[in-house]
């Protein structure tokens, strides 16, 4: 499943490549961010711009490494 992904993934162009990484880091970290922001002791929606910034960390590296040369 994981290898048919990234096949799939790796045979777009990179602009749809980041559109796609961004799409699904950043509905995790904003997931994340609003299920954690009592532990955290934020509103709900400090909660979750603290997962979207968590969240572009992943899109960042995945950009540096997969970036067109």
């Amino acid at each position: 499943m994981y290898n048919a992904f990234t096949t799939w993934l790796a045979s777009k162009p990179f602009s749809q490549q980041l559109i796609v990484v961004a799409l699904f880091f950043d509905l995790i970290g904003a997931t994340a961010g609003y299920a954690l922001h009592p532990y955290l002791g934020v509103d709900p929606l400090i909660g979750v711009l603290y997962g979207l910034v968590a969240g572009s960390v992943p899109t960042v590296v995945w950009m540096q490494r997969n970036r067109p040369h």
